[in-house]
């Protein structure tokens, strides 16, 4: 009997807190400002497509750099291009350029680059002379 009088009590004031918080329109968006108002606007904001451009990290590892060029699942045979103290990406059919510029002159020979699950990993080494070591050319991708 008392279980019953609470329950009843209990459903009772469950059903007045939810029409308190009166019905949401279906489909649309209800924005409650701080003063308690309704603004029952559509929302105009269009949605853009995302970048083709690749997304290029470069992290400094004091005497190389390594640089990962991530989203790049359809390019099959990526050219890098090492031109003093450049790096020149080229992607895919359409011969898409990336220009990296490292900041020291790379050593060619010490260097590296990989392609592994639409990741470019390079790997560009300070010339530690200057004047010698070959800074120009093409890293094979291993």
């Amino acid at each position: 009997m008392i279980d019953d009088d609470f329950e009843s009590v209990f459903r009772k004031m469950i059903e007045q807190l939810m029409e308190s918080f009166g019905g949401l329109p279906e489909g649309n968006i209800t924005i409650r400002s701080w003063n308690g108002s309704i603004v029952n606007e559509p929302l105009d904001r269009k949605i853009e497509p995302k970048s083709d451009e690749p997304l290029v990290e470069k992290i400094d590892l004091g005497e190389s750099v390594l640089i990962l060029i991530e989203g790049q699942n359809d390019v099959e045979n990526p050219s890098v291009e090492v031109s003093g103290s450049t790096i020149v990406v080229q992607l895919g059919p359409a011969k898409k350029e990336i220009n990296i510029e490292v900041g020291f002159q790379i050593d060619l020979e010490k260097s590296n680059v990989s392609h592994r699950n639409g990741v470019i990993e390079i790997t560009a080494t300070k010339n530690d002379n200057e004047g010698t070591g070959s800074n120009d050319g093409f890293l094979e991708i291993e």
